[in-house]
Order: C-alpha cells, then sequence, then structure tokens
C-alpha cells in the first residue's frame, strides 16, 4: 500500500511538472496596427451614402519582424 501511494505521488509531481513552462521561446515580432486594413475600412464607409462612424473595438492587427517586413496578419 505504502509502495502505490508513493508511486502516484511520484507520478503526480512528474505530471505537474510538465505543465510548468521552460520560457526559452524568443520571437523577435511585434503586433502592430494594421494600418492599410484601417485605412481601406475608413474610405469605403466614407465612401458610402450611409452616414456612419466607425469605432475601433478591437483594431485589426498584424505581425511585423523587427525589420519591418510583415509575417502574418490577423
Amino acid at each position: 500500500m505504502r509502495t502505490l501511494v508513493l508511486t502516484l505521488g511520484l507520478l503526480g509531481v512528474v505530471l505537474i511538472s510538465g505543465c510548468s513552462s521552460t520560457h526559452t521561446a524568443q520571437t523577435s515580432t511585434k503586433r502592430v496596427v494594421d494600418q492599410e486594413y484601417v485605412a481601406a475600412v475608413e474610405a469605403a464607409a466614407n465612401r458610402s451614402t450611409v452616414q456612419n462612424r466607425i469605432i475601433w473595438v478591437n483594431p485589426p492587427t498584424e505581425e511585423v519582424a523587427d525589420n519591418g517586413a510583415s509575417k502574418t496578419q490577423h
């Protein structure tokens, strides 16, 4: 019985330690507002015959490298 409890305890510790993060991932990218898309949407809204007002709650962003090149658009 003691061996079973010890085994289950060690198994629990191993499983929990497997969930810890190592924080080794380093990225050289940052998220910025996608100004081209924002400008396109606002220009389309201005061309509309309906009076409207755009409020960006979550503006579209894109991931850019440190050198400024676009990598992924979201």
